[in-house]
């Protein structure tokens, strides 16, 4: 076995983008047909970090909260604000240049972009100047430079499991749940063979190759990567780690690994900073 040193694991930053637009092909195809770059154009997303049992920094498969609500917003500017009594005037000074100001509040983790994108053309479509949401608002810019209060208006829901606040650790492993359940969905329509999917947690940015099987009982977290037709037995716990091509990965731990095309390892390997 070679050892490597940290930096030289071919892990890339990023390696999938994943904002969960849709929870099947059908309905992504039917989003993506529809031109929303005015969203992204005109929109300015506020992320307002709230002081709660449940910080905004805490991690749920693989991604602070505040990241996966902030991946909700992708594609337009940001910016994070922490919660305060003077809200509204501490939105007004950061309108300027932008035709619609979205609110979303960190403790919202399980936001998709799907629903952030149906807000967006509900408001558009309706000619609002404010949309207030279960948790957060719309603004047209224009309006709210001259609002003097946040009007207790009534609340449009949309997708109500998109805004349960996860301010407890009761609600953080509901999250969780929930995320997981997406996580594993995204890769099933791509391709990879899933058994027993209650004991299989898979991080967001882990990447999964169409022909993998991936078997009970095994975390893959971090920045991984699981090539095509590799597969990872039961009981692995796998980070930061490359699998290739064709391997065969079976009771053991990897952290910041490459196995090789076509390589088995274990049972009952530990494997820390190699290549196999």
């Amino acid at each position: 076995m070679e050892t490597l040193e940290l930096e030289k694991i071919e892990v890339a930053e990023n390696q999938i983008d994943f904002d969960f637009l849709a929870q099947n092909k059908d309905t992504q195809t039917l989003e993506s047909a529809q031109n929303n770059d005015w969203i992204f154009d005109e929109t300015l997303v506020v992320v307002v970090k709230t002081a709660n049992e449940i910080s905004a920094e805490f991690e749920i498969c693989g991604k602070k909260m505040i990241d996966w609500v902030k991946l909700a917003g992708s594609g337009c500017k940001q910016k994070t604000i922490d919660d305060t009594e003077d809200l509204l005037e501490r939105l007004k000074p950061l309108c300027d240049g932008f035709e619609y100001v979205a609110v979303l509040y960190c403790d919202t983790p399980l936001l998709k972009k799907s629903t952030f994108i149906e807000i967006m053309n509900y408001f558009s479509k309706n000619r609002m100047n404010v949309l207030k949401l279960s948790r957060g608002y719309v603004f047209k810019s224009e309006f709210l430079k001259t609002a003097k209060m946040l009007m207790s208006s009534s609340i449009v829901e949309f997708d109500t499991e998109d805004f349960v606040v996860v301010d407890n650790a009761e609600k953080a492993s509901l999250a969780f749940d929930l995320l997981n359940e997406r996580i594993l969905n995204y890769h099933k329509q791509n391709g990879v063979v899933l058994f027993g999917e209650n004991t299989i947690f898979v991080d967001a940015d882990v990447e999964i190759e169409a022909g993998a099987v991936i078997y009970p009982n095994n975390v893959i977290k971090g920045q991984s990567y699981i090539g095509k037709n590799a597969v990872v037995e039961s009981g692995n716990y796998i980070i930061d780690t490359i699998v290739c091509d064709g391997a065969f990965v079976c009771q053991s731990y990897l952290e910041n690994c490459k196995v090789e095309n076509d390589k088995t390892i274990g049972p009952f390997a530990r494997i820390v900073n190699q290549k196999v």
